[in-house]
């Protein structure tokens, strides 16, 4: 066991995922706010548990697809902003061997921790320290050809600056797992800001979280092309405040021609709440909506394809359900999270509020069950979505999704 002799007085132990570890008071530094978190010597966000707990599942459910193909081959994995080390510890703790682990931080601080807390903790493999900016780290591990399985991007802000020098990093079939926290310039709030970070027109809409996954995976993928490399997406997440993505490297040109085509612009009507998705071909995109005459508001480019993969979505809903709340302390809320994903991942792009929707309508909010039994027996689809608790996901038309809600109302107003 580790001694806490000589660390900061502000350094206590906390315990996530099973392990001990020292980090700053997260209570001392989040009462003031993301400002004042971001200013912990070593940042820790205990909120952000689901996320390591998450990603923990999707390197799993990852490990046993690299497996079948590289047999005993190790899996080497780069923590690019490691802070604490709870992830890097988590991962070395659960993950199966033969694994490598590269725990890196440009802070000082932050490499004292990562020491005292592996020595905290009896782990089954050893894990490899960095100090240093992740950008010429990786350029480095590039210009050797010791590429990483995979490589975790999790920076407080915009991944973009990061994402060239991890592509070029990560191994053919590799696994990058990119957080944004950057939500108000992805969500369509800074627009300019968008535009300058992304490369994106964003489109502020009834359903402007998915649109802002959509414009970092747009990203990721544009920024495998000059490589002739491309991606596909696994399992994309928007929770709380951040975007979590886990995407495979692909490489050659059949798999960038089939990122171009699932790259183009999403259009929406912000009078009645149509949406659509259109190619890069800008000649296709319609002026007026079909449905109201009214002009249309368009995001993009960004990525317009599947958000997620069906077999890994089920892989990972294996792996959550295959362990214990003292290895996943979120387990509950992810294997609900992951079951959503595997369903809504089945119908079109974008997603219905239906509080939003109601409220426009002056009708009062009907239960999910009522609506989703009304969507099906009309012919059409229904899902939840994990992105908004009162959102859905159908490929009934908002036309359709709006009378189905009025005879609702009509039918409760007239049985009181």
């Amino acid at each position: 066991m580790g001694s806490n002799k000589g660390l900061d007085s502000n350094i206590s132990i906390a315990e996530e995922g099973g392990l001990r570890f020292y980090s700053y008071s997260s209570d001392e530094y989040s009462n003031g706010g993301k400002a004042l978190l971001k200013s912990m010597p070593v940042f820790y966000n205990p909120v952000q548990e689901i996320n390591r707990s998450i990603t923990l599942i999707a390197y799993r459910a990852f490990q046993t697809l690299w497996k079948l193909v590289n047999e005993e081959k190790t899996l080497k994995i780069l923590d690019t902003m490691a802070a604490s080390g709870i992830r890097s510890l988590r991962l070395a703790n659960y993950l199966e061997k033969p694994l490598s682990i590269t725990a890196n931080d440009i802070n000082p601080l932050a490499i004292g921790l990562i020491k005292k807390n592996i020595e905290l903790n009896n782990l089954p493999i050893k894990i490899q320290i960095e100090n240093q900016d992740c950008i010429p780290l990786m350029a480095h591990y590039t210009a050797k050809r010791d590429l990483f399985s995979i490589i975790d991007i999790d920076p407080f802000g915009t991944p973009n600056i990061f994402i060239q020098s991890a592509i070029r990093a990560v191994e053919k079939k590799g696994l990058l797992g990119v957080t944004a926290t950057d939500t108000p310039v992805l969500f369509g709030v800074r627009p300019d800001a968008c535009l300058r970070k992304y490369n994106v027109s964003s489109l502020r809409s009834t359903f402007s979280k998915e649109v802002g996954l959509r414009i970092l995976l747009y990203y990721i993928a544009k920024s495998t092309h000059p490589w002739m490399k491309a991606i596909k997406p696994l399992l994309s997440l928007s929770f709380d405040h951040y975007i979590r993505v886990f995407v495979q490297i692909e490489k050659g040109k059949e798999a960038v021609q089939l990122n171009l085509k699932n790259i183009g612009y999403i259009v929406w009507c912000s009078n009645c709440d149509w949406r659509e998705k259109f190619s890069l071909n800008i000649l296709e995109i319609p002026k007026k909506c079909p449905n109201c005459g009214c002009s249309l508001k368009f995001g993009g480019p960004l990525w317009i394809g599947d958000l997620h993969d069906e077999s890994f979505v089920l892989n990972c809903i294996n792996q959550a359900e295959a362990n214990s709340k003292d290895i996943i302390p979120s387990k509950s809320r992810i294997e609900r999270t992951l079951k959503i994903v595997r369903e809504e991942n089945q119908l079109p792009l974008g997603y219905y509020d239906i509080h939003k929707i109601c409220d426009i309508l002056q009708v009062s909010v009907p239960s999910m069950k009522t609506i989703e039994e009304k969507i099906i027996s009309k012919g059409f689809q229904f899902s939840r979505t994990h992105i908004e608790p009162h959102a859905i996901k159908s490929d009934i038309s908002i036309h359709g999704l709006k009378a189905i809600l009025k005879e609702i109302s009509l039918v409760n107003n007239s049985s009181t």
